[in-house]
């Protein structure tokens, strides 16, 4: 599986999107301080799943979003997709290459997705169980986490090897486990509290019950007497009733009488408004033709107002423009003026401009001569310069490698000072080395051999527990089965017995004869005297369909008697065959020749032999066909007095008749029912028996199983392997010891070889330095006095060009000065001729506005035609209008006086009418409450007694008793039932289906009891196999981890992993032991960090040596070493690049330069990251 593509948009500083691009090999992220390196490993991380902010580095998870900056807006979304290659199928999914994206939105909501469809984190973190992968696997790592690992924060070491061993999903199993079993063992406290509360409420409810008895009994004499007590209420209501409704007849006679005089009145009220409308639209026009004068008199009047006022507004206007135009004709003659001066004032400042460029070009060309012999005299002076800095550099080299040479010479003196030292002090130590190894190898033949033992037994143990629970779960299958046949033949025995007691689908005559027995002591129908097998029951009860329900009896009388009984009662016809008739029936004679493929029905039915002559009768010439095939309905007729039956029932023929069809889903059942029953009985015994006997072979299979399981040496073998472990600890731990020290001592012998040679190299070298030295000081001296010459020389002619350059810039700042006085006067003439031609423009339209307003003023003068005449004449002709209005209103308002007069008789009348109905509403109100009360009685004997009213309507009133003595007795009644307080009246239906519930909760808590005891094993068992896995996967990281350290310091230098509690290791803490370089540090927190960190790192790929990681993701990993290291830390890189994909995030030139890879991170724009990729392969 490899890492292909990471693709990022709105995460942290990466405001648009970006895409990295995964190869074989090493890629890394370089880049300079806060550009944004780091977020492309946190980006990785939190697609993978990650939760924790801090992991983040971020207060709040809504801050990983990209927050914008002073030219761009907040991003409301980020977006981080990471693809694998799947070719290899380690991920399991069908899919060659999988892509897995995390969104987070602004508003909080968030998505995670594969392959683009939307799944849950669980998914994903499901997808990269056990694969090495994860936010917080030993794939990603950064330089803060080397820190974690060196000083086990929050067991971090721990979690690295659960990882690589791949016992991170036993404990997830685990954890589950513990789950289930906890929420088992609650369900096991809720069971006994339920069973405590149910004994507490069982004898409750069975006294709640027989006081529900008591109470029912006395209700029944209060409904009694209740209904007695309606009998008399309901005589009262009919007697009321018929009083009412006389009443309410007068009421409603009255009533008429008084509408036929209101509809009277209120015909004559509509003549008289129809003629009040006439006269109301008349007054309406006077009215209008009024006021359209009056609105004519007014407009006249402000026609005349407005021309006045546009009169005086046209003067106004009139004199304003005379005024403005005698104004810009001042203002243009001074700009004439004006003009005329600028004009003469530009030639003469001109002439002055020319006179100075002249005399600045002199001067330019005089100091472009100096700055040349300027230069050249510099060229000089800075190759000479250079030469005498060469010299200085020169002998400033050869005496920093002398001084080089003197310090290597005396720590080499050093060197082989401390190398003879620590050879005498190894030797010393190797003897006791040997003595211990071999004490421990006697103690490990012992182990050996006595965990040998120990695991044969264990082996053969196995076997049988294997063999034994195969036993039980055979067993438990074959109880299932046999169980599920029960069930169902007592399901069908049910069913028949239910159908056989019921007389389902018989004719009430059969079931009527078989409640009455005084007319036959035993008399069997037909259907119950045959048997057959069930594959023939369809064909023979087809064909004897129309006889099955005939009773058999013994003689006439019998048949005689159930006859008359059904007569008698009414309950329809029955048939009957008759024994003793059958006594004298001759022999039937035999059919000559049947076909070979059909049975006589005679020979596949059972019977008692009493009814054998009748089985006979009927079905001496009928067969079988027993042929599987349909063949035989196409054939031809029997020619003989025989019948064919098919054996599935679908046809049967004779030799006249045919007739057949499909099979009905019932039939079959009715034959032989009581023999089936008694058949069915039987079977269900033996299968009670033998599902018992199952029963006891499973419990006895389970004992011997838990025997087995007791005998088990588990623990006495895994205490022995800790042993052995450890005993092999502690002898590979002298014999690597041994073979440091035999190491140490030869390389120290090799390296006091190599010392001696260096040093007679460096006091060589020391003689031939010393004096060339002396002679490069003396020819530094002489070239150092010929410099300050040279450098006086210049310094002069420098002078010289600077006075130049001076006089040069003052007329410089003469000729501009003039150039912008020129350039000033031009442009005022030119503001001078824009404003004579603005004014003129002006004058222009002043003139056309002013001759405009003199000809309206003329118009407004010739169309004034309206005079004070008129006015007079208009203002009579409108008081002959009012005049009008005033006449037709009287007549309007003598009108409406008559129709109020008449409508106030109206409204008497009404009132009267009102009152009359008022009446009869009351009578009729009376007579709805006689009823409702009547009602409400129905109602309270329905629900309270479940009696109908109107069987009591015609009932007479009770006799012997009266009306009061009843109320008096039920009012008693009633007292005692109130007083009985609150019953039960579900007490023993509630009883019943607790004593029910008790039992099935019984069983649950067996169920329960029995889960747990599985869920402690399921835990025990899953404690085994994580153990056995961390134990093998701890000694290989082990040996690894001391390969991989000295392949990173020196070969003598030690190191090891310890479990601090090796009887637990599962939860043990593991311990570190290195000691570089020959130092003895009482805690791994005394070594340097360079040390650290190269130790964590040889901790981490061994790690990768037992379970590579598909990526390697380092995060300045490389920072605290120095360059020697980093090139120990890059060899084992690319080392194991060939495994795993890495990526490395430095600042390293040194580590950048050994990627094949390098993806540079940028940010042109402030607070927004960039990435540009550069293949060092394709350089090279």
């Amino acid at each position: 599986m490899q890492l292909t593509r990471l693709e990022v948009k709105g995460f942290k500083s990466f405001g648009d999107k970006i895409t990295i691009n995964f190869n074989e090999g090493i890629t890394a992220i370089a880049g300079p301080n806060g550009c944004g390196k780091s977020n492309v490993v946190d980006a990785i991380r939190w697609v993978l799943g990650e939760q924790s902010t801090k992991m983040l580095r971020s207060e709040k998870m809504e801050n990983i979003i990209f927050n914008g900056t002073k030219t761009r807006k907040p991003s409301q979304l980020a977006e981080v997709s990471l693809t694998f290659d799947n070719t290899k199928n380690i991920l399991p999914t069908e899919f060659a290459h999988v892509t897995i994206t995390r969104k987070l939105y602004r508003n909080g909501d968030s998505e995670y997705r594969l392959n683009d469809v939307q799944c849950r984190l669980k998914d994903i973190n499901d997808l990269f169980l056990d694969t090495g992968i994860g936010s917080d696997s030993y794939s990603i790592i950064e330089l803060r986490m080397i820190d974690e690992i060196i000083a086990n924060k929050e067991g971090s070491r721990r979690g690295l090897f659960e990882e690589a061993s791949g016992i991170s999903k036993y404990k997830l199993r685990k954890k589950q486990t513990f789950n289930k079993l906890r929420d088992t063992e609650t369900d096991l406290s809720r069971v006994n509290d339920l069973l405590y509360e149910i004994e507490k409420n069982m004898k409750t409810l069975e006294n709640q019950a027989k006081k529900a008895d008591r109470y029912y009994k006395l209700k029944e004499q209060y409904k009694n007497l209740s209904i007695s007590l309606a009998s008399f209420h309901i005589t009262g209501f009919r007697d009321s009733l018929g009083r009412i409704a006389s009443q309410e007849e007068h009421q409603l006679a009255e009533r008429t009488a008084l509408i036929t005089k209101l509809e009277n009145l209120e015909g004559s009220l509509h003549e008289l408004k129809t003629e009040n409308l006439t006269r109301e639209k008349n007054l309406s026009a006077q009215q209008k033709a009024s006021n359209e004068f009056i609105s004519k008199i007014r407009t006249f009047e402000n026609e005349k107002k407005i021309k006045n006022e546009q009169l005086r507004h046209l003067q106004d206007k009139e004199d304003r423009l005379n005024s403005e135009l005698l104004k810009d004709k001042n203002q243009l003659d001074s700009v004439v003026y004006n003009i005329k001066r600028l004009s003469e004032e530009h030639l003469q400042e001109q002439e002055n401009l020319q006179t100075l460029e002249s005399a600045l070009s002199s001067r330019k060309m005089e100091l472009d001569e100096l700055r040349l012999q300027q230069q050249t005299a510099k060229h000089k002076l800075d190759q000479f310069a250079k030469q005498n800095s060469e010299l200085q550099n020169q002998v400033y080299t050869t005496e920093k490698d002398l001084t080089i040479l003197k310090i290597q010479r005396d720590a080499l003196y050093e060197e082989s000072k401390r190398h003879l030292e620590d050879t005498q002090s190894r030797e010393a130590e190797l003897n006791e080395f040997n003595v211990a190894i071999e004490t421990l190898d006697k103690q490990l033949e012992s182990k050996n051999q006595e965990f040998s033992e120990l695991e044969e037994f264990e082996r053969s143990l196995n076997d049988q527990i294997k063999f034994s629970e195969e036993a039980i779960l055979h067993t438990r299958e074959q109880q299932s089965i046999q169980s599920r046949k029960l069930d169902a033949l007592r399901n069908e025995y049910n069913l028949t017995k239910s159908l056989v007691d019921s007389l389902e689908g018989f004719p009430e005559s059969i079931r009527f004869l078989k409640k009455n027995t005084t007319w036959a002591k035993k008399a069997p129908l037909l259907s119950d005297v045959l048997f057959c097998k069930e594959e023939y029951r369809v064909a023979i009860e087809n064909y004897l369909e129309p006889v099955m329900n005939h009773y058999v009896v013994d003689s006439q009388a019998e048949a005689v008697h159930a006859i008359q009984l059904l007569s008698s009662a009414s309950k329809g016809r029955a048939n009957f065959f008759i024994m003793d008739a059958l006594q004298n029936l001759p022999e039937p004679g035999k059919v000559s020749m049947v076909p070979d493929n059909v049975i006589p029905a005679l020979s596949i039915i059972e019977t008692d032999s009493k009814y054998y002559r009748l089985c006979h009768q009927l079905l001496r010439n009928v067969y079988l066909v027993t042929s599987l095939d349909e063949s035989g309905i196409a054939e031809t007729l029997p020619d003989q007095n025989v019948v064919y039956l098919s054996s599935t029932g679908r046809y049967s023929k004779s030799r006249l008749t045919m007739s057949g069809g499909s099979v009905g889903l019932f039939d079959g059942k009715r034959i032989g029912r009581a023999r089936n029953l008694d058949k069915l009985s039987k079977d269900i015994q033996l299968l009670d028996v033998e599902i018992q006997a199952l029963k006891d072979t499973l419990q006895k299979e389970i004992q011997r199983l838990d025997n087995l399981r007791a005998s088990s040496k588990k623990t006495e073998v895994r205490l022995l392997e800790q042993d052995i472990n450890r005993l092999n600890n502690e002898r590979i731990t002298l014999q690597t010891r041994k073979e440091q020290y035999l190491t140490f001592i030869q390389n120290s012998q090799n390296r006091k070889q190599d010392i001696e040679q260096k040093m007679e190299s460096i006091n060589e070298e020391l003689s031939i330095a010393e004096p060339s030295l002396a002679k490069l000081k003396e020819t530094r001296h002489e070239m150092s006095l010929e410099l300050m010459e040279k450098q006086q020389d210049y310094q002069e002619l420098a002078e010289l060009v600077n006075e130049k350059a001076n006089d040069y810039n003052q007329d410089n700042i003469r000729f501009h000065q003039q150039q912008n006085k020129v350039s000033g006067i031009l442009k005022d003439l030119e503001h001078r001729e824009n404003q004579q031609e603005s004014l003129e423009k002006n004058m222009a339209g002043n003139t056309l506005d002013l001759d405009k307003c003199k000809a309206a003023m003329t118009e407004i003068l010739e169309h004034t035609d309206l005079s004070d005449d008129d006015l007079a004449k208009m203002y009579a002709q409108k008081e002959e209008f009012e005049k009008g209005v005033s006449e037709s209103e009287k007549e309007y308002f003598s009108s409406r006086s008559l129709i109020t007069e008449t409508e106030n008789s109206i409204s008497t009348l009404r009132k009267n009418k009102e009152h009359a109905e008022q009446l009869a509403a009351e009578l009729s109100a009376r007579k709805n409450d006689l009823r409702m009360e009547l009602t409400s009685l129905k109602e309270r004997l329905s629900v309270e007694f479940a009696v109908d009213i109107e069987d009591l309507l015609d009932s007479e009133v009770p006799q012997g008793e009266s009306e009061e003595s009843l109320k008096e007795k039920t009012q008693k009644l009633k007292r005692q039932l109130d007083d009985f307080g609150a019953i039960n009246s579900m007490a023993m239906e509630a009883f019943r289906e607790m004593t029910e519930r008790y039992t099935f909760i019984q069983k649950e808590k067996k169920d329960l009891a029995e889960a747990k005891a599985s869920l402690m094993a399921t835990i025990k068992e899953i404690d085994d196999t994580a153990r056995d896995k961390f134990m093998d996967a701890f000694t290989q990281v082990r040996e690894n981890f001391v390969r991989v350290f000295r392949s990173l310091f020196n070969e003598e230098d030690s190191c090891d992993l310890i479990l601090s509690n090796p009887q637990s290791p599962l939860d043990s803490d593991i311990d570190i032991i290195a000691r570089p370089k020959g130092k003895r540090p009482l805690s791994i927190n005394q070594l340097s960090g360079g040390e650290k960190t190269l130790t964590a790192t040889a901790l981490l790929f061994s790690l990768y040596l037992l379970k590579p990681a598909p990526f390697c993701v380092f995060d300045e990993v490389d920072a605290p070493l120095d360059d020697t290291n980093i090139d120990k830390f890059n060899k084992i890189i690319r080392k194991f690049s060939a495994d795993s994909q890495f990526i490395v995030v430095s600042h390293n030139k040194r580590t950048i330069a050994s990627t094949d890879v390098v993806y540079g991170v940028t940010m042109v724009e402030q607070g927004v990251s960039k990435v540009v990729a550069v293949d060092l392969r394709e350089v090279a």
